[in-house]
């Protein structure tokens, strides 16, 4: 058993941890990570749409719970604890949307978001190592963007076409 590839092609997705490593390797940050705490509540909402209100993005879930967030913490201790900065945000989202007053909070949650300088995602060639790919730097859109991410990486690394939007690629968000 080998620790990695032999052969074929290599796509550095590595979060947070690359993005530091790219900095390492360059002149200026290329990223960081960013803090973000949500919530998820006992409020069935689900033939509601999504709302975007006083920064609090609100999405309710087809299994009638409603996930509320979230906080940007560039800076912060624990990448994982949750604390006051959550309740301003359940706060701001029963201000947009008063039903969810009361509703009980199921589960709270922090995490932390690879955000490229640009706030776009950096697809394309590596830039410090020759012959691979990176995908990194999301942030905010790179859970949606998952499944276009996956596209057009693998028509760049197995056919080479390159579909990549010019304000992705490594060379502009760097």
């Amino acid at each position: 058993m080998t620790d990695g590839p032999t052969t074929g092609r290599i796509l550095w997705a590595t979060g947070i941890a690359g993005l530091e490593e790219m900095t390492a390797a360059h002149t200026r940050s290329v990223g960081n990570g960013v803090k973000g705490q949500g919530a998820l509540l006992a409020f069935d909402a689900r033939d509601q749409p999504q709302i975007f209100a006083n920064e609090v993005h609100i999405v309710p879930h087809e299994d009638g719970t409603t996930a509320v967030g979230s906080t940007s913490e560039r800076y912060y201790d624990d990448p994982s604890s949750t604390d006051a900065q959550l309740d301003d945000v359940i706060a701001r989202a029963v201000a947009a949307v008063p039903a969810l007053a009361g509703a009980p909070v199921i589960a709270r949650w922090a995490g932390v978001r690879p955000r490229s300088r640009s706030r776009a995602p950096m697809l394309g060639a590596h830039p410090f190592r020759p012959g691979e790919f990176v995908a990194n730097g999301g942030f905010k859109i790179g859970f949606g963007m998952a499944p276009k991410v996956a596209q057009v990486m693998a028509d760049l690394m197995l056919d080479g076409i390159d579909k990549i939007p010019e304000d992705f690629k490594p060379e502009t968000c760097l």
